[in-house]
């Protein structure tokens, strides 16, 4: 899956009323803590470790947004292919 794909069904996800509030609400507050200047960890004081915590921030919320959209059936699970 491309990451056009993956961003496109995580848009879908933002938009579909079935998807819950809560992972909705986790995405848009880590999008707002990236953008924030003010980190617990900062950027310019310990580089690495200042980037790797927004990106924890933000692939956490996207995770949960995906599995609470597989979760209520909005996305549909993969099924495996038997040889």
């Amino acid at each position: 899956m491309s990451l056009f794909d993956r961003l496109r069904r995580v848009a879908s996800l933002m938009r579909d009323p079935r998807t819950p509030a809560l992972p909705r609400i986790a995405v848009g507050l880590a999008v707002i803590y990236l953008l924030w200047p003010l980190d617990l960890i900062p950027d310019f004081a310990v580089p690495v470790a200042g980037y790797f915590d927004d990106l924890v921030a933000i692939w956490l919320a996207l995770r949960w947004l995906v599995k609470a959209g597989t979760a209520a059936r909005i996305i549909p699970v993969r099924e495996t292919r038997q040889p």
